[in-house]
């Protein structure tokens, strides 16, 4: 086999790549840790904790709520403490990286449950971040995932102290997704009518107006997780926070509004 200059660059960023560990809730609304100093090539692994948290990418300018094309865990109910349920990124460029979580129930991402992947030390820093979440509107998620990283859904067992070993149960959860579509039209039509008398013109017009609506609503996702829970425990039932996606559909708007006027 003949390596090139390139295979061997290769094949030694892939032996120096390094992972870091994230826990996800485990000491209240925090990432831990939540600075992250990265290589290109590295990848970053985030363990969940209860109770229920995601890690979404978001931009700088707007906190709290989802990047375009960014990463997404989906949300990760659970009351085992760790999980075993991890999610995890690569590093593919040194630009900054800006994480949050989407639980809207307690406002996690405005009490400061966000992170940063090679943050700059001044201006854009996370500490800027932090303050901008603060103020930041309520928490948006994407309508589904996960995406852009590797969700490895964990099954734990504990065993008592004299090594005996207890059973495990599987705990499913569904987490299903729904955008509503919403259109409300004004239709003005004029009527004129143009009548001659001894050869003098009259015209009358007058204008008719009337509002009519559409909506309807679609399923757009159904996302299914599932966490181990030892023998004796009650599997969770924590709601998701994700709430339905409203959309505005100026299109479809059009569509409906043409379809009823050609009707």
């Amino acid at each position: 086999m003949q390596f090139t200059t390139l295979n061997v660059l290769a094949l030694a960023a892939s032996a120096t790549a390094a992972t870091f560990k994230v826990a996800v809730g485990e000491n209240g609304l925090t990432y831990s840790p939540n600075d992250i100093k990265a290589n290109v090539g590295d990848s970053v692994e985030f363990s969940f904790f209860p109770a229920n948290h995601t890690v979404t990418q978001s931009s700088f300018s707007d906190p709290c709520h989802p990047l375009a094309g960014g990463f997404f865990s989906g949300f990760v109910p659970t009351k085992i403490s760790p999980s075993g349920t991890t999610f995890t990124i690569t590093v593919e460029n040194s630009k900054p990286i800006w994480f949050y979580c989407g639980q809207t129930k307690g406002n996690h991402c405005q009490s400061g449950m966000l992170g940063a992947i090679n943050a700059p030390a001044t201006g854009n820093t996370l500490a800027a971040f932090t303050q901008l979440a603060k103020n930041a509107t309520t928490s948006t998620s994407p309508p589904s995932g996960p995406v852009g990283g590797v969700l490895n859904v964990g099954s734990n067992s504990s065993g008592s102290g004299n090594g005996s070993n207890s059973t495990a149960s599987l705990s499913v959860h569904t987490s299903s997704y729904t955008t509503s579509y919403s259109t409300t039209a004004v239709l003005t039509s004029e009527v004129a009518s143009v009548y001659t008398s001894g050869g003098v013109a009259y015209t009358t017009s007058y204008e008719s107006t009337f509002t009519t609506a559409y909506g309807t609503t679609v399923a757009t996702a159904s996302v299914v997780t599932s966490t181990g829970s030892a023998a004796g425990s009650t599997p969770t039932g924590q709601n998701s926070g994700a709430g339905s996606v409203t959309a505005s559909m100026a299109v479809l708007g059009a569509a409906v509004l043409s379809a009823m006027v050609l009707a």
